[in-house]
């Protein structure tokens, strides 16, 4: 039966999506996000076999995330779709923009029941791991964030991501407004962020959390073909290797092949392939 989620499901639906693809902390969170609406499918004898999530987001709520899963051992069994239009009544009166879902590649993938419900493709994103040893150091010196270079760092990911975000219709396009909100952000953050400079003029930039993930990484684009993106991940790999990791990761859209070639040319592997798919309002 169809239920609404409880708070003790969580650790049986973090067990039932480990059976068929790799899940992270930020899945752990996307899925069970306390303003997201979630709910079960629940088989008396053998628990949980499937769920469904719902949120709405966007700067004017006019977008949603529609994300189901269904146990590989109980699909095609009229599960998933049970799960999902159960939990499309969520937005009957709601004007949205479009609606977007998430598909992680696996042995079973789910990727021809959304297209057969008109949803269409938006982007892929793969995750990356790296099991290698330490890279060539170099003399190139980065130095933590701090607040007087709040103007340059959020102008770098503005115009460093702006292709990115434009081809693949990330909006806004431009990515970060110059606002307190935004510097409060990134001086949480400064613990992770390193920067690297010429004559206190941004070149390039790097987020490296001690659990052995990379985050943001840029090199701005008066600066870019010069070899500062591999010197960049050659740091940011060793940084994370002293941090005691064995598996480093990363993530990137496949539309960036310039990045992917670069990272696997260090020695990253793709590990998983998660397809977005957008349903546009008619």
């Amino acid at each position: 039966m169809i239920r609404e989620f409880k708070a003790e499901d969580k650790k049986q639906i973090v067990d039932i999506l480990k059976q068929g693809t790799m899940i992270d902390i930020d899945d752990i969170n996307f899925i069970t996000d306390n303003s997201n609406k979630i709910i079960v499918f629940d088989d008396n004898e053998a628990g949980i076999l499937g769920f469904s999530t719902f949120r709405i987001w966007g700067t004017d709520n006019n977008k949603a995330d529609i994300y189901a899963y269904v146990v590989p051992s109980s699909r095609k069994k009229g599960i998933g779709a049970l799960l999902y239009h159960e939990i499309m009544k969520n937005i009957e009166d709601i004007n949205l923009e479009f609606i977007s879902t998430r598909i992680k590649l696996d042995k079973d993938d789910a990727t021809s029941f959304y297209t057969k419900l008109g949803y269409e493709k938006w982007y892929v994103e793969l995750v990356l791991h790296y099991h290698g040893s330490e890279q060539p150091k170099s003399s190139l010196n980065f130095v933590q964030y701090e607040d007087k270079y709040f103007e340059q760092y959020a102008e770098g990911l503005r115009t460093s991501f702006y292709e990115l975000r434009k081809s693949n219709d990330f909006q806004p396009y431009l990515c970060c407004e110059l606002n307190e909100e935004k510097r409060k952000e990134f001086l949480g953050n400064k613990e992770n962020l390193f920067l690297l400079l010429n004559n206190e003029k941004l070149i390039a930039s790097v987020i490296i959390y001690n659990n052995g993930s990379i985050g943001d990484i840029f090199v701005l684009p008066s600066y870019q073909g010069k070899g500062y993106g591999k010197k960049s991940m050659q740091f940011a790999i060793n940084k994370a290797i002293g941090y005691g990791s064995n598996c480093i990761s990363l993530s990137a859209i496949d539309w960036n092949t310039r990045a992917l070639n670069l990272y696997q040319s260090l020695g990253f592997d793709i590990v998983q392939t998660t397809h977005y798919y957008r349903l546009f309002s008619a």
